[in-house]
């Protein structure tokens, strides 16, 4: 596995707890799905909890997907100034301290050995939130081009690992990048191809 400890060594994940936070798009939340899958193959009895918030895709594909939730509130700043755009900007605004709250109780009940963020606005406050607490973490970014929020978090945490190498040109890592490729679930690799083309028709 490439989840390595603040030290510098292999993380030994037996009877470890890892929180996985992405939202918003499949985009983040898959590639979360396929470590977090190659995590229980490779030590079954690690405990996950993945973190993400209650109204987007990441709701119902985590459960889905067996793995325990926890929500909190969270949105992006709408850059179009209606009346509408306004209103969500408010309320934006007051989500920065609640979800901030949140995610630090959620953390302090799970008590994780390491917090890795994939991306969505959700991975800013929990990945933040850990790394004030002397957790180990890490983020993963999926595109060429770094998000806004994996951006700002590449200065703080302890491990910042890339699809494209590239990305790092966009960034300003506190640690050495580690250049993983995309993480893809193990199951797509072993679909059978006549069987996918017959259910999807």
């Amino acid at each position: 596995m490439w989840i390595r400890n603040k030290f510098g060594g292999r993380l030994m994940l037996n009877g470890k707890k890892i929180i996985f936070a992405a939202g918003g798009t499949g985009g983040h939340i898959n590639p979360a799905l396929a470590v977090a899958g190659e995590v229980k193959r490779q030590y079954p009895d690690c405990k996950i909890l993945f973190i993400g918030t209650p109204d987007k895709m990441e709701a119902k594909l985590v459960p889905a997907a067996g793995y325990d939730f926890a929500t909190i509130q969270i949105s992006g700043f709408n850059r179009i100034w209606n009346w509408n755009g306004i209103k969500q900007n408010i309320k934006t605004a007051s989500h920065l301290l609640t979800s901030t709250m949140q995610a630090k109780k959620i953390i302090k009940n799970f008590a994780p050995n390491v917090v890795i963020g994939f991306g969505g606005y959700v991975s800013g406050p929990v990945v933040r939130e850990a790394a004030k607490l002397g957790i180990p973490t890490a983020i993963h970014e999926q595109n060429a081009f770094p998000g806004v929020t994996n951006k700002a978090l590449a200065k703080m945490v302890d491990a910042v690992m890339l699809t494209a190498e590239q990305a790092a040109e966009h960034m300003q890592p506190k640690n050495p990048v580690i250049v993983t490729g995309l993480p893809i679930r193990g199951e797509l690799l072993t679909a059978d191809r006549d069987v996918c083309r017959s259910e999807l028709g």
